[in-house]
């Protein structure tokens, strides 16, 4: 698993080759593909385990999205390979995984709650409000190389993005 999570981190699924995986796992490609399936099957296994420990890692406190979304933004600065592998499932896997969803859709259901108790704002739907969270979270990643390069200081990306998740999520916005 581990050298497929490397190779499509890096290459994404259409780059990714299964000779590369089995090369770097020291392993056959004919039994990757018996124990796997297809290189697209791979490819959703990595994601929903990378995903599933994401979640499993960094939970949701609803009551506190801002909080969620610093130590999701940590999680994602140690673990950038997770990172991509989102970015690459985004682009080339436009359907979802089973593992992924079933998170998520506990997260919504918190998130609902803490709309329904008055905690988080209500006027936006909880899928719509935490798709925005994530958003901000990885927004530099998927910033356009021509604004990046207008930045000519680094400043605090974690505690803007805090910032602007507190200003996103607050009750009454």
């Amino acid at each position: 698993m581990k050298a497929a999570i490397d190779e499509f981190a890096t290459h994404g699924l259409a780059g990714a080759r299964v000779d590369r995986i089995a090369e770097q796992a020291a392993a056959n490609k004919r039994s990757i593909y018996m124990h796997f399936g297809a290189k697209e099957e791979l490819f959703d296994r990595v994601v929903g385990d990378c995903m599933a420990e994401l979640a499993q890692a960094v939970a949701v406190d609803a009551s506190d999205l801002p909080r969620y979304a610093s130590a999701l933004f940590d999680r994602l600065e140690e673990r950038p390979h997770v990172r991509r592998l989102y970015l690459w499932a985004g682009l080339e896997r436009q359907q979802p995984v089973d593992a992924e969803v079933e998170e998520y859709r506990r997260n919504v259901t918190a998130i609902e709650q803490a709309q329904q108790a008055g905690e988080v704002r209500a006027d936006i739907p909880a899928v719509d409000l935490l798709a925005m969270v994530v958003a901000l979270v990885i927004s530099w990643d998927t910033a356009s190389w021509s604004l990046k390069a207008l930045e000519t200081e680094p400043g605090d990306r974690k505690a803007a993005v805090v910032a602007a998740v507190e200003g996103l999520v607050r009750a009454g916005s």
